[in-house]
């Protein structure tokens, strides 16, 4: 697999992926995404995870993102987040709109924002999403919303862009078991090993 923006990490036979979480927002006590990362191992098989919290905000969501890939070498990037969803579902694209009728942990809210002057009007994932769906009890979504969880993964895709590393969205239901998830979530995250993206 293709080696990352940063810093070495260490042994080069492992592949490191980072898993992204978001915290609480809109007055909830917890965001399921956060709660199943914690419930992920530190290594699966060859591959190593690196995991990182970052602020349910439309500006410091992707900042502290950008901020450790800059830092940190990783072969692959899988974003997550919560959605009122009945099944874990992989986003196919990102929109370069922001637009939600709440605000951000910030109290910023947007209201049909451009997220990157200039940018493309989408990215796709470039996760592979459909070997992803069929390892796992999950599927495709063609919508991330519009709120931080399509930032970020706009801004990342934006980013990333020609650099060969893989990046998505995986949307976790706001109910459920977090053990459980995290075993669906797993299986997923073999596929970039396996399939050597």
């Amino acid at each position: 697999m293709r080696r990352g923006l940063g810093n070495g990490n260490g042994s080069e036979n492992k592949v490191d992926i980072l898993v992204t979480a978001f915290t609480p927002f809109g007055g909830m006590e917890k965001n399921m995404s956060s709660a199943v990362m914690n419930c992920l191992p530190d290594e699966i098989g060859d591959i190593r995870l690196h995991k990182l919290l970052i602020p349910t905000s439309y500006d410091r969501g992707f900042e502290e993102l950008h901020h450790y890939l800059n830092e940190h070498r990783v072969d692959a990037v899988v974003l997550t987040g919560q959605a009122g969803r009945p099944g874990i579902t992989v986003e196919r694209v990102a929109v370069n709109v922001g637009d939600a009728s709440i605000a951000d942990n910030d109290g910023i809210v947007y209201t049909d924002r451009t997220l990157v002057p200039d940018g493309p009007a989408a990215y796709f994932s470039t996760l592979p999403i459909k070997r992803m769906c069929a390892a796992a009890d999950c599927s495709v979504s063609n919508s991330a919303g519009t709120y931080a969880c399509n930032c970020v993964m706009y801004k990342a895709l934006n980013f990333l862009d020609g650099t060969g590393i893989p990046c998505g969205f995986v949307h976790i239901p706001a109910s459920g078991s977090a053990e459980g998830w995290a075993e669906e979530l797993v299986k997923m995250i073999k596929c970039l090993d396996e399939n050597n993206v």
